[in-house]
């Protein structure tokens, strides 16, 4: 599993790729279903959403038990990952007939890898003077999982959730591995097919995916953490989030949420509502052991994200748009990758099982470390080299490139 105008004329996705603002001369040119190319502009609740979404996850790792459904959270950062990613390299080939892999996986590394190895050194800096039980596999193994991007440890119980301090980068993976495919499959597919194939694609991958993922819960002799482990954190059977988002992406870029009626738009709305609480019920209600967690509630959730995110596209001056999209929770939203990646190990190695402190002394002990390093790294690491991204690994431009292909 990570939105602000920039001056280039470009927006951050929240995991730091960058989507045109305004269309160009090469946009009104290029062929598409609608009018118009679709441009995602300057859509702050696309980041805002991600602040509140980290919340309940942070909040269960803490020991908010009561969160018992705070994996649907990342489902919903799979769905808008699929979508912006997807939504980014559309309209790079919208604009200029081609997408630029190696741009693609360098300011994906740009972005990701700094904060990532910064976690990493500090952890084996922490681990240098602090003794840690089983640090071959919790500190050492962990963190090669980590950098190399691997959640299959996990899922075949090499790694039991809570034992290492770098687990929770199994979602991380799932994403990385899944776009290390997806971006070189849908340049072949804008190449050679144009877009009907991209649909394919996304249509199949869905359905393998949750397919795959059904079939092994359902053969399965008896419901068991090794099954709900196997199904929870592999990439082949989680992948139908992402897919889904990229099919929205899809959508988008074909101009087919642009210019919808008042009537339609009043419809999102009720089902945007109704989603939401959905997910609340959701986050309070099934715990990520339920074997129908994989069967129902994942499917759901999937669907309810991407209904929310259809509202922020269509509903830009809706009333859940402006308030998701305040600059206070976008500050935060631009922060959660880091966080996600720092407060994991941060709590793991002060926790009641390795002080004697009340409670609330370990929680401000914990955030005291874990909101100075993220600020740190945001505005001393990230957002420096974000700048230097946008100049140097900028998608390529309708200037510099082929004419859009016919």
């Amino acid at each position: 599993m990570r939105d602000e105008r920039e001056a280039s004329g470009t927006v951050v996705t929240p995991r730091g790729s960058e989507v045109p603002v305004q269309p160009t001369e090469a946009d009104r040119a290029a062929p598409a279903t609608a009018s118009k190319p679709f441009s995602l502009g300057n859509r702050p609740a696309l980041t805002g959403v991600r602040a509140l979404l980290m919340v309940p996850v942070v909040a269960y790792h803490a020991s908010a038990t009561a969160l018992q459904g705070a994996w649907v959270p990342l489902e919903f950062f799979f769905v808008l990952s699929g979508f912006l990613i997807t939504t980014m390299l559309a309209s790079e080939h919208q604009r200029t007939g081609q997408i630029s892999l190696g741009k693609f996986y360098s300011r994906r590394a740009v972005r990701l890898l700094p904060p990532l190895v910064m976690t990493v050194v500090l952890l084996a800096i922490y681990a240098a003077f602090v003794y840690v039980q089983n640090a071959p596999q919790r500190v050492w193994g962990d963190s090669v999982s980590a950098l190399f991007y691997s959640d299959y440890r996990q899922a075949f119980e090499h790694d039991p959730f809570y034992s290492g301090f770098m687990t929770q980068c199994w979602s991380l993976a799932v994403e990385e591995q899944f776009y290390l495919v997806w971006a070189a499959l849908l340049l072949v597919a804008l190449k050679y097919g144009k877009r009907q194939i991209a649909y394919v694609l996304t249509f199949a991958g869905i359905i393998l995916s949750a397919g795959n993922r059904t079939l092994i819960v359902l053969t399965a002799p008896h419901w068991t953490l090794s099954v709900g482990d196997r199904v929870y954190y592999a990439f082949d059977t989680r992948a139908d989030a992402l897919f889904l988002g990229c099919l929205l992406g899809l959508i988008a870029t074909g101009g087919n949420l642009d210019d919808w009626k008042p009537r339609t738009r009043q419809v999102v709305t009720a089902a945007a509502v109704v989603s939401t609480a959905a997910m609340v019920w959701i986050l309070f209600s099934v715990s990520v052991g339920a074997r129908s967690l994989p069967l129902v509630w994942i499917p759901v959730s999937e669907i309810a994200s991407a209904i929310i995110i259809v509202y922020f596209i269509v509903q830009p001056k809706g009333l859940g748009t402006k308030v998701i999209g305040i600059s206070a929770l976008v500050l935060v939203g631009n922060m959660t990758y880091t966080i996600y990646l720092v407060h994991f190990p941060v709590f793991v190695a002060v926790s009641p099982s390795t002080v004697g402190w009340p409670l609330w002394v370990i929680e401000l002990v914990r955030f005291a470390i874990v909101i100075p390093i993220v600020v740190a790294s945001w505005y001393l690491v990230e957002k420096p080299l974000m700048q230097w991204r946008r100049k140097a690994l900028a998608p390529v431009s309708a200037a510099n490139g082929p004419p859009p292909a016919p």
